[in-house]
């Protein structure tokens, strides 16, 4: 194999994209070939992790050939008893080696072994980042987080490391002009460190800090400020960095809010066709979740969409409905009021039904939206209009298995179990991740489809591997016990 030039190696500092010629992604395309032949035909979860750890290191960025299917077989492995990597294992596959595809590569097999470990994750993100395998480290990022969010006492330290890895990445985007990547990013940063401080009993002003200055840059990036020569000199002027400051802070004197909004509000009248403008006066109305300034926030989005046309106004105003209504129905039931929860959800479920047909008209070759209508079908009770657009919506791999879900919860209400156990079935099957909340919902609603159809044996079956997965998983243990003894 040719050897490409890493970032590393390059004069000086260099934001491009570790490159992977057409060669190398055929030559990898051989191995994540013989790979799932290994993990799904044979059930060899070891040779089918070497596979893809060889492939991968032909094509650092191959998500969904590689690094997807090595973390499902990383599950299967770890399911079926495999042995985690030994003191000699760690020390003959340095993650800190010179060369970072090495590190990389040693990373991944280490991962593919024990892909619950923290420190083999964390060895991924490093050197994804230090690659330039940009793809590779989104992914990696998105497995850190979720391993991070898992942890009884959340790691500050390991949370300031992910979100510097992912500042990296979107700097190195913007530099090459990707705008879009470098929104990922930051926004995944942003997310990862609210989570955090949402875990924290006790205030911690660096993480606050560096929450704000996360936020502020992805601000100015969404704002495509990023011909600034650095994050600093693009709010150089004190009053502009104060007044982004107190937009982005949660928490503020109900003076300063009133005067943000009035400074918005006289900013949008100026310029009624400046979107930022636009954006940041409601952004404002809505911050303190007043019925009043929310329905002001509705009016000005609705005229704007009536006098200029830009449906993306008319979709924020339905947004802000939508979560009015959503507040009312939790009210109703933190009241206990029975008759106020049912009349609330009516009129949730109504306006959004109405919202995504709207969409779905607008946008009809939009599968999510598709989704998401046929979702509010599905509260509803009306079956048969939602199973077409469920069909339609699976073609969407990001919400497949959700489209699954719901289609085989459609069969099961309709009575064809038949259906509903195989379209289940295949759902749970094509799950890389086979313990996480889908994953269980999925066996859940097969286990039932199961059982409702008389296949109490299979049903048996799935019901004791959600047990072995979560022993309290919903009602799975009264209706396990209640089955008949064959």
């Amino acid at each position: 194999m040719a050897k490409n030039k890493t970032p590393e190696q390059q004069d000086g500092p260099d934001p491009a994209r570790y490159a992977v010629s057409d060669l190398d992604k055929a030559k990898a395309a051989k191995w994540f070939e013989r790979a799932f032949e290994f993990g799904n035909r044979d059930k060899k979860y070891d040779s089918a992790i070497e596979y893809y750890v060889q492939g991968i290191n032909f094509w650092p960025d191959a998500v969904e050939q590689g690094l997807k299917p090595l973390h499902a077989c990383a599950l299967a492995f770890r399911q079926s008893g495999g042995k985690k990597p030994g003191l000699k294992d760690t020390m003959k596959r340095s993650m800190t080696a010179k060369d970072p595809k090495e590190a990389l590569i040693n990373s991944l097999w280490l991962f593919g072994h024990e892909h619950d470990n923290l420190s083999y994750v964390e060895g991924v993100l490093k050197n994804a980042d230090r690659l330039h395998a940009e793809e590779c480290l989104m992914w990696a990022a998105g497995v850190y987080r979720k391993l991070l969010d898992d942890e009884k006492k959340p790691s500050t330290k390991r949370y300031m490391l992910l979100k510097e890895t992912l500042e990296g990445a979107a700097d190195r985007a913007v530099a090459r002009g990707e705008i879009s990547a470098a929104i990922a990013a930051l926004e995944v940063g942003v997310q990862a460190l609210s989570a955090l401080a949402h875990r924290q009993s006790v205030k911690d002003r660096e993480l606050e800090n560096a929450l704000r200055d996360l936020t502020t840059k992805l601000t100015i990036v969404r704002g495509r400020y990023q011909e600034a020569d650095s994050f600093r000199e693009s709010i150089r002027d004190e009053s502009v960095a104060k007044e982004l400051h107190d937009r982005e802070r949660l928490v503020q004197a109900e003076s300063r809010v009133d005067e943000l909004i009035a400074s918005a509000q006289r900013a949008y009248d100026a310029d009624p066709d400046d979107v930022g403008k636009l954006n940041i006066l409601i952004d404002l109305l809505c911050r303190r979740e007043r019925f009043d300034e929310e329905c002001k926030a509705i009016g000005i989005l609705v005229n704007h969409f009536k006098r200029t046309g830009k449906y993306h106004a008319k979709q924020k105003a339905d947004e802000i409905r939508m979560k009015q209504l959503r507040r009312d129905v939790r009210a109703a039931r933190d009241k206990g009021d029975a008759e106020a929860l049912r009349e609330s959800q009516v009129n949730q479920i109504k306006f959004e039904m109405a919202v995504y047909k709207d969409r779905m008209e607008q946008y009809p070759t939009d599968l999510r939206i598709k989704f998401e209508y046929a979702q509010r079908l599905f509260q509803a009770g009306r079956y048969d209009e939602a199973i077409p657009l469920l069909q339609a919506a699976r073609s969407d791999p990001k919400s497949r298995a959700s489209c699954s879900l719901y289609l085989g919860r459609c069969f099961y209400k309709k009575g064809f179990f038949p259906q509903a156990v195989s379209t289940l079935s295949a759902a749970l099957a094509e799950r890389e991740i086979q313990d996480d909340d889908t994953a269980k919902e999925i066996a859940y609603y097969l286990g039932r489809a199961q059982e409702s159809g008389g296949q109490v044996t299979d049903a048996r079956k799935t019901y004791g591997r959600l047990l072995e997965l979560d022993y309290n998983y919903r009602d799975v243990r009264q209706r396990l016990e209640s089955l008949p003894r064959q």
